[in-house]
């Protein structure tokens, strides 16, 4: 009995020995990291009519070349329909973070410069700026604020004009991204003057309107719009998208109905410095003073800058 007890009393304290000592223990520690995704796309300006909420990188600048055709059923300085051809050259800038600066410069070149009355002056001066106030969250899209004014530098052209416009693009994990695009512009200028209409042709032109002589073609002080679009890739590189977009805004007169004009194209990134977008634009009334049919093709050159 003595010696069953002896065991017994060994045995507890072996155990409440071993209960006392330290149990080392694996702890793994998970760390959480916070990540912005940005498809790194940018839309071509001023090739489209719509623009997405990227602005270009901080420390780069783009140097764009715009050749653009358009025919229409607006009478020209002569009386007849005419084409109208530009060339526009533009410098873009990201100058700081979520913010991008430019100028642009648009020159008419059909008919010795001559162009329809609802273009603003040949070779007036566009500044603009656009900032991107919001990132994506969830389903609530990126949103930039754009301002643009167009200065008369050119031939022709009088008073200035402004435009503010809400940009805001949702980026999907297709590579797909959807852009919704609100506008107001305010027209100072008078632009319609310069067509010269002589006694021969006057009666057609306004018959053609739907107007008599005792009517006017004034430019609408205040004009608006909105702007839905899409891009995606084609193919797995993402080198080569597709651009959709479809715009109703109001006249460039006053009294006319507002105008329609789908856009289809691509854009290519030929190189980390070359990209080249082409698309094409039809008119979707049966109205004299918008665009029956219009393409265009912009080439950038990137420059990168500091470290």
């Amino acid at each position: 009995m003595r010696r069953v007890s002896c065991l017994l009393f060994v045995l507890a304290v072996s155990v409440n020995v071993v209960a006392q000592q330290p149990v080392e223990q694996e702890v793994t520690t998970i760390k959480t990291e916070t990540v912005v995704v940005d498809s790194g796309v940018d839309l071509t300006g001023p090739q489209w009519l719509m623009n997405d909420a990227v602005p270009l990188d901080t420390c780069t600048v783009d140097l764009r070349l715009r050749t653009y055709w358009e025919t229409s059923g607006f009478p020209a300085n002569n009386g007849d329909s005419d084409d109208d051809f530009l060339a526009e050259p533009a410098l873009y800038w990201g100058f700081a973070e979520d913010w991008e600066l430019w100028i642009r410069n648009q020159a008419w070149l059909g008919d010795a410069g001559n162009r329809t009355a609802f273009q603003d002056g040949n070779y007036d001066t566009w500044l603009g700026v656009m900032w991107r106030f919001a990132d994506q969250n969830g389903f609530w899209p990126a949103m930039a604020l754009q301002v643009e004014g167009r200065f008369p530098t050119g031939d022709g052209s009088s008073g200035m004009d402004g435009e503010v416009r809400l940009n805001m693009t949702n980026d999907y994990d297709s590579g797909i991204r959807s852009h919704v695009n609100v506008f107001a512009k305010c027209v100072d200028g008078n632009n319609s003057e310069n067509v010269e209409l002589d006694d021969d042709n006057f009666l057609e032109v306004f018959e053609e309107f739907g107007l008599t002589p005792d009517d006017s073609l004034e430019d609408r002080d205040t004009q608006y719009g909105l702007v839905l679009g899409l891009d995606g890739p084609l193919g797995d590189s993402g080198n080569l998208r597709w651009v959709a977009d479809y715009m109703n805004r109001s006249s460039y007169f006053t009294g006319r109905s507002n105008m329609n004009v789908l856009e289809l194209g691509l854009e290519w990134k030929m190189s980390d410095e070359s990209k080249l977008a082409i698309g094409g634009r039809a008119g979707l009334d049966d109205e004299e003073d918008t665009l029956n049919f219009g393409f265009g093709a912009t080439y950038s050159y990137t420059i990168r800058y500091g470290s």
